[in-house]
Order: structure tokens, then C-alpha cells, then sequence
């Protein structure tokens, strides 16, 4: 174990802690500008598609694969876990968005699920030559996005029932 984090380059530490300061942001209520608040839902899609498209290219069948489960996460994320308490202030162009632990765990859930990945590959273990492997580990990734596609559509939803104020933080 000591030998993969040794040989894990830097900046993957860096990225982690990026993610662990980003995701306890997450947990506090907040107001954030509407620009800002896209900025998260788009940045975690990204960097799950990286994760289908460094491992397997850019194969039909994996894009597929993780498109399938962002939509399924998407539809089913925002139909029952959808942040009920968003609100959107037209005039300061912000939204309110309460504090959750959910997003910190879905982007530790990516990060460690690519990091996963890549050490697999690296140690050319058997697991990544089976059949499952590519259906399942895309599928998990687009789950992922899948989670904060509908999060953004809670920020839409939130935007269009726009209010005039905002609770004090």
C-alpha cells in the first residue's frame, strides 16, 4: 500500500484535498452567486467523464455506459432526492442552498473510484481484463455525475420559482 501512494504523483493529492474543501463547503448552509453555483454539477460531470475516457477511450459503448447512469441518477436523484429548500434571489443573482454531506461523499465516491482505477491498471491486475469490469466502473461514473445533474436541476427549478429575499446567513 505504501508503494502505491509513494508512486501516486502529487498533484492527485492535491486534487483530494481540492475535493475534501470544496465538499465541506458543501455541508454549511450558503449563498452562492448563480454562475458559481453551476460550477461544481459541471467540474464533478467533467471530471467523471475524464475518469470513463482515460480508462477506456472513447468508446461508444462506455460513453453509453455513463451516459446511461447519469440519466438514470439524474431522473431518480431529482425525482426523490431532490434539495427541497434552494432558493434563487433575482436581485443579488444568488442562490440559497442549504448545507448537505451528500455532495463531499459523491465526489470522495469519484475521486477514490478513479484512483481505484488507476491503481488497478497500474498493477495490471486481472479484474481490469474481465468482462464487467468496463460496463460496471462507466455506469458507476455516470451514477455519479448522474447525482449532480440533478442537483443542477434543482438550482433551475429553484430559478425559475425565483424569490425577492434571502434568509440571513
Amino acid at each position: 500500500m505504501l508503494q502505491i501512494l509513494t508512486h501516486t504523483p502529487p498533484w492527485v493529492f492535491g486534487l483530494l484535498l481540492v475535493l475534501i474543501v470544496l465538499g465541506l463547503q458543501q455541508t454549511r448552509n450558503r449563498q452562492v452567486k448563480l454562475w458559481l453555483a453551476y460550477l461544481l454539477p459541471t467540474g464533478m460531470v467533467i471530471l467523471s467523464l475524464v475518469g470513463v475516457v482515460s480508462n477506456f477511450g472513447a468508446q461508444v459503448i462506455a460513453l453509453c455506459l455513463w451516459l446511461s447512469g447519469l440519466a438514470l441518477m439524474a431522473v431518480l436523484g431529482y425525482q426523490l432526492f431532490a434539495i427541497k429548500d434552494i432558493r434563487y434571489h433575482v436581485e443579488s443573482n444568488k442562490f440559497y442552498i442549504p448545507g448537505s454531506r451528500i455532495p463531499l461523499l459523491v465526489m470522495l465516491a469519484i475521486f477514490f473510484t478513479k484512483y481505484a482505477a488507476a491503481v488497478l491498471y497500474a498493477l495490471h491486475n486481472p479484474l481490469t481484463a474481465q468482462v464487467a469490469f468496463m460496463p460496471v466502473l462507466c455506469f458507476a461514473y455516470g451514477l455519479f455525475s448522474g447525482y449532480f445533474v440533478a442537483r443542477a436541476l434543482c438550482l433551475v427549478r429553484a430559478s425559475r420559482s425565483s424569490v425577492t429575499a434571502l434568509p440571513a446567513s
